[in-house]
């Protein structure tokens, strides 16, 4: 039975008033301090247990904690875990030397099952620059202490076992065809270098955060055998793809045999910067090929994983040669013909992930409505059965006996835990429980769905989060969210950044929109972005404000906030432009200037997609001109927080700055929140608790009236 709108909010209110009364609001420690997964997450042979790296921060003792842990699959209990490893050290950005400051433990990462009863991990010495397999023999509660199995000279990581071939595969940067030793002594050699200048003849100069450098990421190789059940190497590692060129830049899968391992990687070239094509290569443990079974595939491939029986591989294929936000396409390739079959052709969805459910069916998570769903797919007649469709799938991988997956999931009031689901029919079991007290003695406020019709009529989803004891009889001030991407959407998934409900906790009503280019609805309106960046995707987010304030009447119109990261940040210099509707704005890592962007950014593909040529053509710059936020600065008139870092090389530095000095020489209010050491998002615990209290407080200042002075939620202190 449907309920009408005043049913829904009186329900509403009753609920927040319960909640409120036994739980406290969410707050910014709250987030930074919680327990989260680390890394990847080790299934044990026999599938009795998991291992995973767990980490947490704590603001007063500056120290950010991990855990390598073993648990049972079957039980999420308290003190049901064994931990294998202990360690912890001192966040801040410049520790004082003495005791107490320096780091204690085993840092224990990359966990991988040796057998069913014994685990690997590996530790990295960054002052030797070097890396140690350790293993360690599991029985219940109890371990055995650590035991060395081989040290790499150079730092290692993406380990992976296979116990049927007895090889373990890692990967490692590397110069050229040179061997783990050679690399560490041209590494030597580097660091002993009395200049510090980096020379280029050629684009990708720089990457994400990070300069290119000559080393590149291939997989290599190590016969493991045992000896007085032990594991101990035999031979040296092999690099099985050197002198291919190939960077193996993400994970790579084994076959069931242990005798091929199948990656993703773009072929050598200069064309990195304004091309997204790359292949899916199969090579050998024993280094004599590595192939890709996709020559002719146009754009991004991904995700390839081997059939139980070796003889299949299913991958993701994007068509478009420059685009990143392509739909991802299924297909099937057998080894023994050489043959790729689609699936699924006619599905306007785009899969980010498969797994093989039996010879038949594969298992995809996929992006729809607001939700990051699972399900499975008849490899023959493409049909689909849904099998998670609430809150959000993440990761996931296959369980012995290809009955269940494990997966991590999550939702907008439900912190990232890990499940195990059933195949057959969905059902899920909860395997851990990280954060028990979000929920329960802390508020967390549910979501609720809202759709409006934007721009061109199209259905517009998004999500609405009310603040703690929430009466509708009361006016509240708004957070309006804005994505970034812009190929992408808000989900009801668990984020550590830009979580929602940190802004309805703070006392606004929160509202999180799509719009054009958003992710979910299908291909053609995630296209319907492109050469429209200040087109139609801000006219949805107006009309859905309109109709949003039209039916919400709690929302007082005078107090409206609007915040955005990356394109979310280039929509807020639009919105300034564009309209008065806003008390205040916050600019996260955005775009000034679509011209200058295009000129310092990394990846030339996507602005050439996005305004459909470069901007040394004559056309194509009309299209640059015309989104150009820079192009409207004389109109700017709201109240704006600019954030940005110095290490985001995908929309750099000085369009923060450009931002900040275009606000403040025209005398309109504005503050520049800088981070020398963050990145395109921030990620340091104690960086982004000051984030949450410079964004809150902005808002908050600006939307201040005298109810809100009276409530607490409304009010922060920045710590310094």
């Amino acid at each position: 039975m449907a309920l009408s709108p005043s049913k829904m909010l009186q329900l509403l209110a009753a609920a927040a008033l319960v909640l409120g009364a036994l739980a406290r609001p969410f707050t910014p420690e709250d987030l930074v301090e919680t327990s989260r997964l680390s890394g990847n997450v080790a299934v044990s042979p026999d599938g009795a247990f998991i291992a995973y790296k767990h980490t947490r921060y704590s603001i007063d003792k500056k120290r950010q904690f991990s855990k390598l842990l073993v648990q049972p699959l079957d039980s999420q209990q308290a003190g049901a875990s064994t931990v294998i490893a202990e360690y912890s050290h001192d966040a801040r950005p410049n520790p004082p030397s003495g005791a107490g400051s320096s780091s204690k433990g085993m840092d224990a990462s990359e966990p991988v099952w040796l057998s069913s009863d014994t685990l690997g991990f590996v530790t990295t010495d960054k002052n030797a620059h070097t890396s140690t397999l350790y293993s360690v023999r599991v029985s219940g509660k109890h371990r055995s202490k650590p035991r060395a199995v081989f040290t790499a000279p150079v730092p290692i990581a993406d380990i992976q076992y296979s116990e049927k071939s007895g090889i373990l595969a890692f990967t490692a940067q590397v110069y050229g065809n040179s061997t783990l030793e050679e690399t560490a002594r041209l590494d030597e050699e580097e660091r002993e270098r009395a200049d510090t200048a980096m020379v280029y003849d050629e684009l990708w100069v720089r990457h994400w955060d990070t300069f290119v450098t000559e080393k590149k990421p291939q997989i290599h190789a190590l016969k493991l055998a045992s000896s007085k059940r032990r594991l101990k190497p035999r031979g040296r590692p092999q690099n099985i793809i050197g002198g291919t060129g190939l960077e193996a830049s993400s994970s790579f899968v084994f076959a069931p045999n242990g005798r091929q391992v199948a990656f993703v990687a773009k072929r050598p070239g200069t064309d990195y910067a304004w091309r997204t094509t790359s292949h899916v290569y199969v090579a050998d443990v024993d280094g004599t090929a590595a192939v890709a079974i996709n020559p002719g595939g146009g754009g991004a491939s991904a995700s390839p994983v081997f059939s139980a029986d070796g003889r299949r591989i299913a991958y993701l294929q994007m068509s478009a040669p420059a685009y990143e936000a392509d739909r991802n396409q299924i297909k099937v390739y057998s080894l023994e013909d050489r043959s790729t079959v689609d699936v699924a052709a006619s599905w306007d969805r785009s899969p980010s992930e498969l797994l093989w459910a039996d010879d038949r069916t594969l298992l995809a998570t996929y992006n729809e409505y607001g939700r990051n769903k699972l399900a499975k797919i008849d490899i023959q007649t493409g049909a689909l059965t849904p099998l998670v469709s609430e809150h959000s799938v993440g990761s996931m991988q296959q369980l012995p006996g290809a009955r269940e997956v494990m997966v991590s999931y999550s939702g907008l009031a439900l912190p990232t835990d890990l499940y195990r689901v059933s195949v057959g029919d969905g059902r899920m079991a909860r395997v851990t429980r990280m954060n028990p007290r979000l929920g329960t003695s802390v508020h967390l406020s549910a979501p609720e769905d809202v759709e409006f019709a934007g721009a061109d009529g199209d259905p517009i989803h998004g999500f609405i989060l009310h603040p703690p004891g929430f009466d509708p009889a009361r006016t509240y001030p708004l957070a309006y969210v804005i994505h970034g991407g812009p190929q992408s959407s808000f989900t009801d998934s668990w984020s550590t950044r830009w979580n929602l409900n940190i802004f309805a906790a703070a006392g606004f009503v929160t509202v999180a929109m799509d719009f054009q280019g958003s992710t979910g609805y299908g291909q053609n309106f995630t296209d319907a972005i492109r050469n429209q960046w200040g087109g139609k995707p801000f006219r949805s987010l107006m009309l859905s404000l309109e109709q949003l304030l039209e039916s919400r009447p709690y929302i007082d119109q005078n107090r409206l906030t609007a915040l955005g990261a990356s394109y979310g940040g280039y929509q807020i210099n639009w919105i300034n432009a564009h309209t008065t509707a806003f008390k205040a704005l916050v600019n996260h890592d955005g775009m000034f200037s679509t011209i200058s962007t295009y000129y310092s950014t990394d990846e030339l593909y996507f602005p050439e997609t996005e305004f459909e040529g470069v901007p040394f053509d004559k056309e194509a710059r009309q299209n640059y001109e015309r989104w150009s936020p820079e192009r409207n600065v004389q109109n700017w008139k709201t109240p704006t927080l600019v954030i940005h870092g110095e290490k985001d090389y995908r929309l750099v530095v000085s369009e923060g700055l450009s931002t900040f000095t275009a606000l403040r020489r025209q005398g309109v209010p504005a503050r520049f929140l800088y981070y020398p050491d963050e990145n395109h998002w921030v990620l340091k615990p104690a960086n982004s608790l000051r984030w949450h209290h410079e964004v809150l407080g902005w808002i908050t200042r600006w939307t201040r009236s005298v109810e809100s002075s009276r409530d607490s939620h409304a009010n922060f202190i920045i710590q310094q």
